[in-house]
C-alpha cells in the first residue's frame, strides 16, 4: 500500500473504531443506492397511445370546426379556411399532403411542426380524411 493510501486506511479505521465513521459509510452507501434509483436515464417511459380525436379537438376545431365544415363564425372573416367534406380537397388530399401543411402551417394557420411529433401528425392526418368522408371517426 502506499503511504497516503495507508495513512488514509489508519484514518478510516480509527474513525471507524469511534462508531462515527461507520454511520458515515453506511449513511453514504444508502443514500447512493437511493440516487441510483432515482434516475431514469436514457428511458423514455412507456408509450402513450395517439388519439387523434383529441388531438383535432384541441388544435384543429376551433377553426375547422368539430365537423370539419370550418367554424360559420370563423368563415365570416377567413372565408379560405379548409373544409375537409370538399370534394376537391377530398380528390387530392393524401396523408403527406395533409401532414405537410400541418407541420408548415399555410395562409393564417399556424405551423405545428414543433408542437406535434409525426406520429400525431400522421394520425391527424388519417382522422381528418376521415372525417371528411364522413366516416364515425
Amino acid at each position: 500500500m502506499s503511504g497516503t493510501r495507508a495513512s488514509m486506511s489508519m484514518c478510516m479505521w480509527m474513525w471507524m473504531k469511534r462508531g462515527r465513521g461507520l454511520v458515515l459509510v453506511a449513511a453514504v452507501l444508502l443514500s447512493a443506492g437511493a440516487l441510483g434509483g432515482c434516475t431514469t436515464g436514457d428511458d423514455p417511459g412507456p408509450a402513450i397511445p395517439v388519439e387523434p380525436a383529441v388531438i383535432y379537438a384541441r388544435m384543429c376545431a376551433r377553426c375547422h370546426g368539430a365537423d370539419g365544415r370550418g367554424d360559420p363564425e370563423l368563415r365570416k372573416t377567413m372565408p379560405n379556411v379548409r373544409d375537409f367534406h370538399d370534394p376537391a380537397f377530398r380528390e387530392k388530399a393524401t396523408t403527406d399532403s395533409i401532414v405537410t401543411v400541418v407541420m408548415a402551417g399555410k395562409g393564417q394557420m399556424p405551423a405545428f411542426a414543433n408542437s406535434l411529433s409525426m406520429p400525431k401528425m400522421q394520425a391527424l392526418s388519417g382522422y381528418v380524411r376521415r372525417l371528411g368522408a364522413g366516416a364515425a371517426p
